[in-house]
């Protein structure tokens, strides 16, 4: 039917119709170059809006970082000056039992010189000497518990502290990754 419709026009006609889709094809060669030009300034201008935000989002990811170190820091600190402070008070109340026992044991002795018998020296000594050495084995024995006890506790919570860090910077890789391809390949670009 159009080429029914052509054949009916006059040159003139056809020739003014072809002039007409010419303009018309030349506006859209123009309105597409113009919305290109569009687009491309809006993505330029998006990777540069996404770098900023990657640099700001890594900036605080990085301050989150440290904070956390430091956070870290701080109770690893607070760890160690509370282990020390045990160890300290233990080690006072190891030398408190060892005056004591030098006492029992002074004592004893003292009871062996004014003995007229060894059968006699041998009773008062006995009782002295066995409840002398049930009391250092528990002492030492407690000592290792406590120590041990904290030792595990204090590395139990670095371990845990690790593990929070690692996780951090993963989800930050997961998050801003993308990004930085992005910028990557914008810089490589350029």
């Amino acid at each position: 039917m159009s080429e029914i419709n052509l054949k009916k026009l006059s040159r003139a006609d056809l020739l003014e119709m072809m002039i007409t889709y010419s303009e018309e094809a030349e506006a859209a060669k123009k309105h597409e170059q113009e919305y290109k030009e569009e687009l491309d300034k809006e993505k330029l201008q998006l990777q540069r809006d996404f770098a900023e935000e990657r640099a700001r989002m890594l900036s605080g990811f990085e301050e989150e970082k440290a904070q956390m170190r430091a956070k870290f820091g701080e109770q690893k600190a607070q760890m160690q000056e509370k282990f020390e402070k045990d160890i300290a008070g233990l080690k006072n109340r190891l030398n408190r039992e060892k005056e004591e026992l030098q006492k029992q044991v002074d004592d004893a002795l003292m009871k062996i010189e004014n003995s007229q018998s060894l059968a006699e020296a041998s009773i008062q000594l006995g009782g002295i000497m066995e409840a002398a050495q049930k009391s250092a084995d528990l002492y030492v024995e407690t000592l290792k518990k406590n120590a041990s006890a904290e030792y595990q506790q204090l590395m139990k919570e670095i371990e845990e502290s690790r593990k929070k860090i690692k996780l951090m910077e993963k989800q930050a890789e997961n998050k801003y990754g993308p990004l930085r391809e992005d910028i990557e390949k914008e810089e490589k670009a350029c």
